[in-house]
Parts: C-alpha cells; structure tokens; sequence
C-alpha cells in the first residue's frame, strides 16, 4: 500500500511539474510583465499612473531629461531657432502618430493606455477642417469623447463634436479653455490630450491657461501643439527684431507646469517659423533627482 501511494505521489507531482512548465511556456511575457509592474511604484508616483517601469529605467528617464533639458539655450541664429533649441527630454516607448502623415497628423504617448480610461475627453482646436486626426483617433479610441473648435464652420460628421469657436486668452471675443469646459460642462473632467494650432495664439493661450492653477490647469495629460514666430518678429527703423523672450517664457510655462517635451516635428510648409511639439505632463517629483546611488553610469 505504501508503495502504491509512494507511486501515486510520483506521478502527480510529475503532473503539476509538466503543467507548471506548460504554463511558463505560453505566458512568460505575461509573468515578467507581473515581475515588472510589482517593481514600477517610483514611476507610477512621477507620472500620476501613467507610466510603469521598473526603476532603473525611470532613473535613466530622469538623467537623461536634466542633460538634455539644460542644453535647451538660445544659440545661433534666428531663422534657425527652433533647429538649435528645444529638443525632446522624454520619450515614449510606444508612440504613434494618429492622422495623416504631415500636416494634420500628430505623435501620441502611448495610445494603448488611453484605451484603459473608461471615459476619456480630447479637444482639438483649430482643425481648419482637415480631422484626419480626430477621424483615426475615434477608431484606436472609441471610448474618448472628442470635440473638435475651429473659427470657421466644419461638418464632424460622427467621429467628433464639432463647435465653432474663436479660442484664446476669453478676450476680444476668443473664448478661454476655462470657459469652454464650463459651457461643455467638462470643468471637473481630466483632459487627456489638447491638440492645438491657433496660427500664433498660442502663447496668450497658455498664459491664460496656466497663470491661475486650478483644476482645468493641473490636469491635461497631453499637449499637442504648433508654435509660431510669427508673433514674436518686430520691424524696429527697418531692422528685424525677433521677441524670443516670449517664446522661452512659453517653454519655461511648460516646464514650470511639469511638461516634457516627447516629440519634435518641422513643419515643411513654412520650416523657419512654425514647429510641432508634443508634451506630457509629471508629476513634480519628477523633476527632482533622488536616486540613492547618485550615478550617471546607466547612460
């Protein structure tokens, strides 16, 4: 009898070997990514759960934004300003670029997280009534809810809401991000991505936008938009100044408000004067360096 259960013991436990190799076989990529995400708390904290990555990755995330963000200093000259400046300091691994390919498509930060947002909101302003952007994005994302503003009257059809809208700083008769939310009654929803091309707005915009901090300003995930210098040349006794004071403050708003810049786009219609940029928003803890061993060795 004890022979017979020695026997029996043998070959069970055989079974649950076999079982447990068969299992490691077709779902290791799923137990390492469980391995993974149990290591992920300090990138998880600095992204507002956005990201997961093991540590050792985030800390090379952070290395690499501080020498690259400190090399963002105005050099050379101005038609080449924005060839010398402002290069990315994050990126994501898994970006994708929803629209067409050019003008009117744009980079996003990992589209497959959006889909685990039960209810996501995406605004578009100044589509000038190209929505490729707007028409693919419902596709990968039909759980977002997606409003499309322009100054002049576009038919969405059904992959967007469409609102004609002059958007600005809510003076001279523009409308403010603040007061669209309001009237849309979306002012206590998390703006995942604001796509944006106002021709040159963009800096009352976003002055409006992030001088007063409230909820509106503090929870936009995504910033997808076209900067201009058309605003910014001056002709002084027929010299041609060039006001880059106000386009660093724009980009010191950014970072001020914990924005990295993930993407970096010329725009080929007019390539001295007009770039596309794509933002994330962190966590302030972010911007802080704080790992324990202090090192630059893992560049």
């Amino acid at each position: 009898m004890i022979n017979v259960n020695k026997r029996f013991c043998s070959i069970l436990l055989l079974f649950f070997i076999v079982i447990s190799f068969i299992l490691l076989n077709n779902y290791h990529p799923t137990l390492l990514n469980n391995i993974r995400i149990s290591n992920c708390e300090l990138s998880r904290i600095e992204s507002d759960n956005f990201f997961c990555e093991i540590d050792e990755d985030w800390y090379r995330r952070k290395e690499v934004f501080y020498l690259q963000h400190n090399r963002n200093q105005f050099t050379g000259v101005p038609y080449m300003f924005f060839q010398d400046n402002y290069e990315p300091t994050f990126s994501c691994r898994f970006e994708q670029r929803l629209g067409i390919n050019g003008d009117g498509g744009k980079w996003i930060c990992d589209v497959y997280r959006l889909k685990q947002i039960p209810s996501c909101l995406i605004y578009s302003f100044g589509s000038n009534g190209e929505f490729s952007f707007e028409n693919e994005t419902s596709r990968y994302l039909p759980n977002c809810d997606i409003h499309t503003f322009d100054m002049k009257e576009f038919n969405c059809t059904d992959f967007c809401t469409f609102h004609q809208t002059r958007i600005g700083d809510g003076l001279g008769g523009t409308k403010s991000l603040r007061m669209i939310m309001s009237e849309l009654n979306h002012t206590g929803r998390y703006l995942d991505i604001l796509k944006i091309d106002i021709e040159g707005s963009e800096y009352e915009f976003f002055e409006d936008l992030f001088n007063t901090t409230d909820y509106v300003s503090e929870n936009i995930r995504q910033i997808l938009v076209e900067i201009h210098l058309s605003k910014l040349i001056r002709n002084v006794n027929n010299v041609t100044v060039y006001e880059f004071e106000k386009l660093h403050d724009l980009f010191q708003l950014f970072h001020d408000n914990h924005y990295v810049i993930f993407h970096k786009e010329v725009n080929l219609y007019n390539p001295h004067a007009a770039f596309e940029y794509s933002f994330i928003k962190l966590n302030k803890q972010f911007f802080q360096i704080n790992n324990p061993s202090n090192s630059t060795e893992h560049l």
